[in-house]
């Protein structure tokens, strides 16, 4: 396991300095974020099942086969409902634009509808519902991410650093495989309704009208994954690219490790009141070991001077480079033993996610190495292992024991 410094050396605060987040500013923060109705996983769940009901009721009296060639006047509409609730949790930009469209088209096939089709007018206002429900959420996760924006940029002040010089593939990779495997399944689903239109328009003025509904179902189940994994990797590899526009802002603050492989952010590593933030995903990929070397010498004194802790029960100090809400990619430089005799600075650049529960307790600084006290403690047991071995009821010879002094008290 890592060994985590608790506090960064001074080597490793940039030039100009870092200020910490202050508790107050950290809760102002924390109070911006969507509400929880409308967070993006929260909201995608509650979308799921009532988007499935939506078209289960639009179709419940829909006829079994068009009679000339293939019904294409509302698919799209289709497909923008069934992606619904995928964009809401990965898109919410895109939703802006397609919740409206749904919806307006939708309540405009109302009047196509027989007036004794009471599922279907029941479809379309749920697909109206759903579209107006998703578009206030869209909207306020986006005015969100704004407000967290501006807190965080004057928590940070005038403090600006550029990058350190060594940051993790993963960075450089990121969005790489989305965008190709988002491209490849939206391109299969474009080249299927192609496949289809045009056999149908061949098909048109003929008596076989051609029935395209294989190519459509088709197209839809891959559009389904592949539109949010194209989006997803063009936001995530902007957000990646948007660091390198100039120096940027840099924050003092505390990470903490939860049982889920989740790292999440704190204020900062000192106050034991403040409250886990936002939480990013601890892959090899994105951090980079071995920077630069911080501090050298005798490992009892940096030990001492500078002690590691077990980042499972307390937060330990890091530099955030960026600006921190739902959605961004930050930067985080933190102190971590290379070996006894160094400390050397590793690099972590991450994409933020929506998550919001955590376990973390409240937590109290241990103030000690926590190396230090398990090889303590690992002396301990050992001792007490040896020292349980030696007495007389494990010897197997009575002289042997001198704590019985040469014998066990029999006789001749």
């Amino acid at each position: 396991m890592t060994e985590h410094v608790k506090y960064l050396p001074d080597a490793a605060i940039p030039q100009g300095g870092a200020p910490a987040w202050d508790i107050a500013d950290a809760e102002r923060w924390l109070k911006a974020c969507t509400p929880a109705l409308f967070a993006p996983v929260a909201g995608g769940w509650v979308l799921a099942p009532l988007v499935l009901a939506a078209a289960v009721l639009l179709g419940w009296n829909a006829p079994e086969a068009a009679l000339l060639g293939t019904t294409w006047r509302g698919y799209p509409e289709a497909v923008l409902l069934v992606t619904l609730p995928l964009w809401f949790r990965f898109l919410p930009a895109a939703v802006l634009v397609s919740a409206p469209v749904l919806g307006l088209f939708t309540v405009l096939s109302l009047h196509e509808l027989d007036a004794s089709d009471s599922a279907g007018r029941a479809g379309v206002w749920l697909v109206a519902a759903l579209s107006a429900w998703a578009f206030t959420g869209a909207l306020l996760r986006l005015r969100s991410r704004r407000r967290q924006r501006e807190l965080a940029l004057a928590a940070a002040g005038k403090a600006r650093s550029p990058l350190p010089e060594k940051l993790p593939e993963g960075h450089r990779r990121r969005g790489r495989w989305l965008i190709l495997a988002g491209d490849g399944l939206c391109l299969a689903a474009a080249a299927l309704l192609l496949w289809g239109l045009v056999q149908d328009l061949r098909a048109h003025h003929t008596p076989d009208p051609y029935d395209a509904t294989g190519q459509q179902v088709f197209a839809m189940l891959l559009l389904i994954p592949g539109t949010p994994l194209l989006g997803r990797g063009i936001t995530a590899r902007l957000a990646a690219r948007r660091l390198h526009t100039g120096p940027q802002p840099v924050l003092r603050v505390g990470l903490r490790a939860d049982a889920l492989c989740h790292i999440w952010l704190y204020p900062d590593a000192r106050t034991v009141t403040g409250r886990p933030l936002i939480a990013y995903r601890d892959r090899f990929e994105d951090t980079e070991d071995r920077v630069r070397v911080l501090v050298g010498g005798e490992e009892a004194r940096l030990r001492s001077e500078h002690h590691d802790i077990n980042q499972f029960g307390e937060p330990f100090e890091a530099i955030l480079y960026g600006v921190p809400c739902e959605g961004a990619e930050l930067v985080l430089e933190y102190a971590a033993y290379d070996s006894g005799s160094l400390i050397a600075s590793s690099v972590t650049a991450v994409p933020l996610l929506a998550v919001r529960r955590n376990s973390l307790g409240r937590w109290s600084p241990a103030g000690t190495s926590y190396t230090v006290q398990e090889r303590e403690k690992a002396a301990a047991r050992r001792a007490d292992a040896s020292s349980g071995g030696s007495g007389c009821g494990s010897s197997s010879s009575c002289s042997s024991c001198s704590s019985c002094g040469g014998g066990c008290g029999g006789g001749d």
